[in-house]
């Protein structure tokens, strides 16, 4: 088993979607410093049993944001990556 395998078994169809991108709403950039306000908004997306798998896995460790991505469709990725770097959905363009 590798250290990304949890996250695999619980999101196996949207890992192909992590990658890198051109930089438009929804990318995420790192150096936000509004991480545990994101982190929020995702465990609310995902509810506690899938925030805590996720989070507690290597991967969620390592890199939020990706394990973030992979379990987000993309209006929810978009308002995450804005929450991350404004703090909060105030003046969120969506």
């Amino acid at each position: 088993m590798t250290k990304h395998d949890a996250v695999r078994e619980l999101a196996p169809d949207r890992l192909g979607s992590v990658r890198g991108a051109e930089c438009t709403l929804g990318v995420y950039k790192p150096g936000f410093r509004y991480r545990k306000e994101s982190l929020r908004f995702f465990r609310a997306c995902v509810g506690d049993d899938v925030y805590s798998k996720a989070m507690n896995s290597e991967a969620g460790k390592a890199h939020h944001y990706a394990v973030a991505r992979a379990f987000l469709d993309q209006p929810d990725w978009e308002k995450f990556v804005w929450i991350e770097e404004h703090g909060s959905l105030d003046s969120f363009p969506g």
